[in-house]
């Protein structure tokens, strides 16, 4: 096979294709499988930037903080429910998205 020449990595790498062949070419047969994970691009860059801007985060507590507050952000507008309004119910303790 073309794998004994693999270093260790490579081999992983083309083992793993192998074997989960049909979920990398899922979007072929799939029409509503998106061919790329652009969408979790776009949310790891929210993050990053925040990073960069800011030089990181001062505390563990600050990070998860944050990435609390943007998963339920996020998590509102991919359901096209209202941020400002479930902002309000999660604050008085009748959260619509849990």
């Amino acid at each position: 096979t073309s794998h004994e020449y693999a270093k260790s990595d490579e081999k992983t790498l083309l083992n793993r294709l192998e074997n989960y062949k049909s979920n990398h070419l899922l979007f072929m047969y799939d029409f509503s499988v998106p061919f790329d994970n652009n969408m979790s691009e776009r949310d790891l860059r929210k993050v990053k930037n925040r990073q960069k801007m800011s030089g990181g985060f001062r505390k563990e507590s600050g990070n998860e903080m944050y990435c609390s507050i943007l998963t339920i952000v996020e998590t509102l507008k991919r359901r096209n429910l209202g941020l400002i309004e479930n902002l309000k119910k999660l604050f008085v303790g009748t959260p619509a998205i849990f």
